[in-house]
């Protein structure tokens, strides 16, 4: 996550350089006008993007049961243990994350965990076999849950003090919470081949806004450690 960014009024000067901003004399970074509505109109997209990538993705958790069970017979020991396995991967993309920290920026890798997350949902919709299930169940979830932290890392480049972070958060709670309906519905309407496609597509369609948004967070971010450089 990016440190809140300090300002010594004395470097207002070199600051500039780095990007348009205004220095007032209380030591507080107020961005120019034309940069802070491009934050505004990037904020509003993150929290876009990242409600019907997090929809999607939810979608998958809350019919993997009833996928796995008609599609593979997996039973419900098969579940606990892809639930178990899927928990785990979380964890060990957590510390796989921290290990890499920032050094790949956040466009890259965010489109390839959104493409990567597409095609391993798509390869769920098509499996048969319990235990191929279990697998890219669980690897498909080690992608979400470090494709989540990345959103996160992106929302709170962009305003450090949270204003994006907060909402972030409160749209991931709010949609996870019909993530059940959407998935049933998309089901009855599609079939889980077709659920596993159109939450796919969903992926790659939106890790373009999702890679630009990121790009630009890093673009601030790095602007921000420059000018803490010139203190």
């Amino acid at each position: 996550m990016p440190a809140a960014p300090a300002l010594d009024p004395q470097a207002g000067a070199a600051v500039a350089e780095a990007m348009p901003i205004d220095v007032p004399p209380t030591g507080t970074v107020r961005l120019s006008p034309a940069r802070s509505r491009t934050v505004t109109i990037a904020g509003f997209g993150l929290l876009v993007v990242f409600a019907l990538w997090a929809a999607s993705e939810d979608s998958l958790w809350a019919m993997a049961g009833i996928m796995g069970a008609e599609q593979t017979g997996l039973t419900p020991e098969g579940l606990g243990l892809a639930l178990s396995g899927a928990t785990a991967g979380g964890l060990i993309g957590s510390v796989l994350l921290m290990v890499v920290g920032s050094r790949l920026g956040r466009a890259v890798p965010l489109a390839v965990l959104l493409v990567a997350g597409g095609v391993l949902k798509i390869v769920e919709g098509f499996t048969s076999d319990p235990t191929a299930f279990i697998i890219v169940f669980i690897a498909w979830n080690t992608v979400y849950a470090i494709a989540f932290m990345y959103f996160v890392s992106t929302s709170a480049a962009l305003d450090a003090d949270g204003r994006w972070s907060g909402p972030l958060l409160a749209v991931y709670l709010v949609g996870s919470a019909l993530t059940p309906v959407i998935g049933a519905a998309l089901v009855g309407v599609l079939g889980f081949e077709g659920f596993a496609v159109a939450l796919g597509i969903a992926s790659f369609v939106l890790a373009v806004p999702a890679s630009a948004i990121a790009l630009l967070s890093t673009r601030l971010e790095r602007a921000a450690a420059h000018e803490e450089t010139l203190r």
